[in-house]
């Protein structure tokens, strides 16, 4: 066994929800959080599993209240999941939206397995946040779905090219419907 593999093997951590994630997969899903937290200049983001336990947080926070925020944060969006089966609007890629006063707070699938939690403020246009969170989930669940030797393959980031197809991309289903 090379040192890699041993590496890898060693880091593993197996989330509530039965997957596994390595540290090569974590670090690809920080260096995608702090890059969608300085693009909105988001308050707060957090990626838990489909069970409620936390994988990111983009700052510290005592067990017992990351439990707890995942928890609830899993509870939201099961229920908001059925809720949109039993009315015919169940999507691949469910995203709730809570406006408030002050800030904004985003919950969106991550893929099947995992949950982002954006919470960004008020003045940030809900439609940008919106793109943004979409396509930094895509790639989460994309992170947690490639095995560890081909991560380096994806096509991670929120660069501006890669942020210019997508706006347009967006306008034109707008208007082609």
């Amino acid at each position: 066994m090379t040192e890699q593999q041993n590496e890898v093997t060693e880091s593993r951590k197996k989330l509530r929800n039965g997957i596994t994630v390595v540290s090569l997969q974590e670090d690809a899903i920080k260096k995608l959080a702090v890059e969608l937290q300085e693009k909105l200049q988001t308050v707060f983001i957090m990626v838990v599993d489909t069970a409620g336990q936390a994988i990111y947080a983009s700052e510290p926070l005592i067990e017992s209240k990351s439990n707890a925020l995942g928890s609830l944060l899993a509870g939201d969006l099961s229920a908001s999941q059925e809720l949109a089966r039993v009315t015919g609007q169940y999507d691949l890629s469910q995203l709730i939206i809570r406006e408030g006063i002050e800030s904004t707070l985003f919950i969106s699938e991550a893929g099947k397995d995992l949950l982002l939690l954006t919470i960004v403020p008020g003045q940030v246009p809900i439609g940008w946040a919106r793109i943004l969170i979409k396509e930094t989930a895509r790639q989460i669940g994309e992170i947690i779905h490639t095995p560890v030797s081909e991560l380096d393959l994806l096509s991670l980031g929120l660069d501006d090219e890669k942020l210019t197809d997508i706006y347009e991309e967006s306008l034109n289903n707008i208007w082609n419907g």
